[in-house]
């Protein structure tokens, strides 16, 4: 089988002994039973290498820092931004398109200037992300078919 990625897909590797899940190129190397929490702890991790620097240089840009940088799932929520600015993201976020991820990054950065969804703030996204609007609408419609396959 195979497993979405940003986009992309990444074809499971099955094999047997293995605990962590581990990419090499376009395959994801799995445990040959069970692989499923395996690869989610793997989604985890990635989504903060992926996260971090896209985080780190949106705050950069709008002048502002963050405080600390959680990476969850819950159901309904794709990021958040707490007063105290510590953000949150939702893994399953790699489970679609880049531009998707890289608008949430942008969406909840923005929240450390503007916290609420005034028109100032949605001016603020789009001075920085000009093509919001596509990825939001995509998120809108496609974001509850964002779960792990099988």
């Amino acid at each position: 089988g195979h497993v979405p990625y940003l986009g992309t897909h990444l074809a499971m590797a099955p094999e047997p002994g293995r605990l962590r899940a581990h990419r090499r190129g376009d395959a994801l190397l799995v445990p040959a039973d069970e692989p499923r929490p395996a690869i989610e702890r793997w989604y985890r991790r990635t989504a903060r290498a992926e996260i971090a620097p896209r985080l780190d240089e949106a705050v950069a840009a709008l002048g502002k820092a963050y405080t600390k940088l959680t990476i969850r799932e819950q159901r309904t929520r794709w990021g958040s931004c707490s007063t105290t600015g510590a953000m949150s993201f939702n893994w399953r976020l790699l489970l679609g398109p880049e531009d998707v991820l890289d608008y949430v990054v942008w969406h909840e950065a923005c929240h450390l200037v503007v916290m609420d969804h005034s028109r100032r703030f949605w001016a603020l996204l789009e001075r920085h992300r000009p093509g919001y609007r596509a990825p939001q609408r995509w998120l809108r419609a496609n974001g509850s078919a964002l779960v792990l396959p099988g």
